[in-house]
C-alpha cells in the first residue's frame, strides 16, 4: 500500500473549489481499509504519484447528505435551513466515561458552503440529535472551517471552532479546537476503486480539540484530543479519494484509520454508521488489583492509542495498541481512561 514516487508521467496541478463538495442528496459510498496495513504518509510535495491500489476493504459505509430540515424539521431554525449533513451515529451510549443517564440516537452533522464569504469556505456548521426522544440542535457558535477555497497547492489557513450541546437540563458537552490546514502535495492517486490515475490534490489538517462534558453540575476533567487528517480530493467527487486519519502522542503519528472511496462489496454492510462515535468502555479489576488493569478494546478497533489522565485532566500515561495497563508508578486515586480509535474514542474511570 505504499509505493511512492516521483511521477514519471506527466499530472496536471488541479484547483478544488466548493462545486467539488458535497450536495444534498448525495450517497457517497467508502471502504475502510485496515489500518495496521503499511502506509506512507511521509512521501508528499509536487508531482508525486501516491499507488494505493493494494488496500483492501474490510467495511463500508454510506454517507446520506440531507438538508437539517429533512433529518428533523426543529433543526432548520436552530442550525439552518440550508446546512445538510450526514448521520455520524445511530446511538451514543457514554461521553467521558460517563454513561448517560438518558438516549441520544441519531447524530448528525451538518455543514454549509459559504459562497458569499471572502474567502468562500465549506464549514461544520452545527450537530443534532435525538436526546431522550427530543430533537436536540446545536450550532457551533464558531464554525469549523474545513475548507477555504479554491485549495490549490502551497495554501495555508488555520481557524478555531466551537461547540456547545445542551442535554436537555442535565448538563453540555462542549468542543473547543483549533484547525490548521495546508495543501501539501499534488499530483495522481491510484486506489482500488480508481485504477487508472486520478489528479488529485493533498490536503493535511491537524487539529487539536479539547472536550469538556459537564453532567448533574459536574465538570468531568477537560479531555484534549490531538489528531490528523489527511484527504486527498480530485475535481467532481464530492468525495476524498482517500482519507486517513492519525492520532498524535508524544509526538509521534499512528494511523487510526484509512477510509476510500468505492463501490459495492457484498458482505460489507453488515454494520452501517451503527457504530457510536464515542462509547463507554469496561476495565476490570477496577479498583486495580497489584496495579494493572485490562481494556475490553472493541474487535473492530485494529490500531488505537490508549491515554490516562489524572482528575486535573494531566495527561499521566499513554501506550499504542496495548489493552493492558501497568498503573504501578501512579498515585493512588482515581483516573479518566481514553482510546482513540480514529474517528472513534471511548472512555472509562479507573482507580488504583
Amino acid at each position: 500500500m505504499s509505493g511512492m514516487a516521483l511521477a514519471a508521467t506527466a499530472s496536471a496541478q488541479i484547483t478544488i473549489t466548493a462545486a467539488d463538495m458535497p450536495v444534498v442528496n448525495d450517497t457517497l459510498r467508502s471502504s475502510a481499509a485496515n489500518p495496521l496495513t503499511a502506509i506512507d504518509i511521509t512521501t508528499t510535495g509536487t508531482n508525486t504519484t501516491w499507488n494505493y491500489s493494494a488496500m483492501v476493504p474490510v467495511s463500508q459505509t454510506v454517507d446520506a447528505y440531507k438538508t437539517a430540515a429533512q433529518v428533523n424539521i426543529a433543526y432548520a431554525a436552530t442550525i439552518s435551513s440550508s446546512a445538510y449533513g450526514y448521520k455520524v451515529f445511530d446511538t451514543l451510549g457514554a461521553v467521558g466515561g460517563q454513561t448517560l443517564p438518558l438516549s441520544v440516537t441519531q447524530g448528525y452533522t451538518f455543514f454549509s458552503k459559504k459562497p458569499t464569504a471572502t474567502p468562500t469556505r465549506f464549514v461544520a456548521e452545527g450537530f443534532g440529535a435525538i436526546v431522550a426522544g427530543f430533537p436536540t440542535p446545536a450550532a457551533y457558535s464558531d464554525e469549523d472551517e474545513w475548507y477555504f477555497f479554491p485549495l490549490a497547492y502551497g495554501n495555508h489557513d488555520s481557524s478555531h471552532f466551537h461547540l456547545n450541546v445542551s442535554i436537555l437540563t442535565l448538563g453540555s458537552l462542549v468542543q473547543d479546537g483549533k484547525r490548521i490546514t495546508n495543501v501539501d502535495g499534488w499530483g495522481t492517486i491510484t486506489t482500488p476503486f480508481f485504477t487508472t490515475p486520478v489528479n488529485c490534490i493533498r490536503v493535511r489538517s491537524e487539529v487539536t480539540e479539547v472536550d469538556t462534558v459537564v453532567f448533574g453540575g459536574n465538570q468531568l476533567p477537560p479531555i484534549p484530543r490531538h489528531y490528523v487528517e489527511y484527504k486527498w480530493l480530485a475535481n467532481g467527487q464530492h468525495y476524498p479519494i482517500l482519507w486517513i486519519t492519525t492520532n498524535i502522542t508524544g509526538g509521534q503519528e499512528t494511523v487510526s484509520s484509512v477510509r476510500y472511496r468505492d463501490s459495492y462489496h457484498p458482505g460489507l454492510l453488515g454494520v452501517e454508521n451503527t457504530t457510536a462515535a464515542v462509547r463507554e468502555l469496561k476495565a476490570y479489576p477496577n479498583p486495580a488489583v497489584n496495579g494493572f488493569v485490562q481494556l475490553e478494546i472493541p474487535a473492530a478497533w485494529q490500531a488505537y492509542t490508549t491515554e490516562v489522565f489524572d482528575m486535573q485532566g494531566k495527561l499521566v500515561q499513554s501506550a499504542q495498541n496495548n489493552p493492558k495497563l501497568d498503573i504501578r508508578a501512579l498515585a493512588s486515586g482515581s483516573y479518566l481512561v481514553r482510546v482513540n480509535a480514529g474517528a472513534e474514542a471511548g472512555y472509562v474511570r479507573i482507580t488504583k
